[in-house]
């Protein structure tokens, strides 16, 4: 039997307690956030599903008055969906959104030590501008308590020009 296709879509009010349910750290209610962002507008909340099942989500961020405009962030895979091509069908998807509002270029920032996301990127043909940032991230601990980090991020690029 072949298994379901991976589709993804902006995400939908009645997909939030799938991905509720999915969250580190429940109490941070990270994809409500995310979903609340979207209808403001500028904010693209995707999530990649096979069947009714989440796979994982991403954000394409177009605010004009950001450095890096528009900015791929927030992707995240299942550990148990990984390596199946979601991540590349959530950027697929939110670069066409890029690409729809005219934009040439979608920017990422990740952190020069992550060793598994670089060559997933790289895999995805965003190349390293030679740039850095310095970005604060907010994170929840195991007791529910929001902190925030700061960290120097390199910063990548990917043409939609060639696509």
């Amino acid at each position: 039997m072949l298994e379901d296709p991976i589709t993804v879509r902006l995400c939908r009010a009645e997909d939030l307690p799938a991905l509720h349910a999915r969250e580190l750290h429940p109490s941070a209610r990270v994809a409500q956030k995310h979903f609340d962002r979207q209808a403001g507008g500028n904010y693209f909340f995707a999530v990649a599903w096979r069947g009714e099942e989440p796979l994982g989500s991403g954000v394409l961020e177009c605010d004009p008055d950001r450095d890096l405009c528009p900015e791929l962030k927030n992707l995240w895979v299942y550990p148990e969906s990984r390596r199946q091509g979601a991540a590349r069908a959530l950027t697929t998807f939110l670069e066409q959104q890029a690409a729809d509002l005219g934009f040439v270029e979608v920017f990422l920032k990740v952190n020069p030590e992550n060793e598994a996301a670089i060559p997933m990127y790289i895999g995805l043909d965003y190349s390293p501008t030679g740039d850095h940032a310095v970005t604060t991230y907010e994170w929840v601990d195991a007791d529910g308590v929001t902190h925030d980090t700061a960290q120097r991020d390199a910063i990548y690029r990917k043409s939609l020009l060639t696509r």
